[in-house]
């Protein structure tokens, strides 16, 4: 695991990676925004619109646990990426601290 976190550093892949996961969380976002308001408004001049699609209430779960999984995914390679290094003479400090 140690060298794929260091290819996933040195070569920048793993900051690649958190980007695009950040930015299909924001395109679900707005394909779900766009989608509902095209919705609404078909619907008001067509009544058998709804006979043919899932239920909006399903479709909105759908979008926020991908949003959350998105999130969730880029939010854990982050903190794994990027945790902060702690040296001897930091835990020196933090021993001394709390003492």
């Amino acid at each position: 695991m140690r060298m794929i976190r260091e290819i996933l550093l040195t070569e920048y892949i793993g900051a690649i990676l958190i980007g695009v996961l950040i930015a299909d969380a924001f395109g679900t976002f707005i394909t779900t925004i766009v989608a509902r308001v095209s919705y609404y408004l078909r619907s008001r001049n067509d009544a058998f619109i709804g006979t043919h699609r899932l239920s909006t209430s399903y479709s909105f779960l759908d979008s926020f646990f991908r949003i959350a999984l998105y999130l969730l995914a880029a939010y854990l390679i982050a903190r794994w990426l990027y945790r902060p290094k702690i040296t001897p003479a930091s835990q020196d400090a933090k021993s001394a601290d709390a003492v």
